[in-house]
């Protein structure tokens, strides 16, 4: 979690998602609380609603630059444990995945795998790490 953002996204339990979408359980203690954030290319509208995020250039909303890897449209919303995430192409916080009821089959399989044990996966894919290489 980088320090300015309202969500850990390694601690989200995938619950279902296909390609660069998906719904998750945030399972971390500070969970109480609705955030939610909107971005085209690197301008992000973001809303937080939840006592140990950061301040928000208007108090609770307002706009972010933020470089995220090359998506051009993202999304998130979270709303207490539900954490639901989109990216276009897919970035760090919102990888590849396909999961049916907490089952993942790509791209590591498991029952109840976190964002953050994915990074382990062979087949872990992040559009802007390929383009490092």
């Amino acid at each position: 979690m980088s320090n300015d953002d309202a969500i850990d996204e390694e601690k989200i339990i995938l619950c279902c998602g296909v390609g660069c979408f998906n719904c998750g359980w945030y399972h971390a203690i500070d969970c109480c609380g609705c955030s939610g954030k909107i971005g085209l290319c690197c301008v992000n509208m973001q809303v937080c609603c939840k006592p140990s995020a950061p301040c928000l250039p208007c108090g609770c909303c307002g706009p972010r630059w933020e470089y995220d890897g090359c998506s051009v449209v993202n999304a998130q919303l979270h709303c207490c444990h539900m954490v639901c995430s989109g990216a276009l192409p897919c970035n760090k916080e919102v990888p590849v995945v396909l999961t049916a009821l907490g089952l993942t089959v790509f791209p590591k399989c498991g029952c109840c795998i976190t964002k953050g044990d994915l990074k382990t996966a062979e087949g872990y894919y992040v559009r802007s790490e390929a383009m490092e290489r």
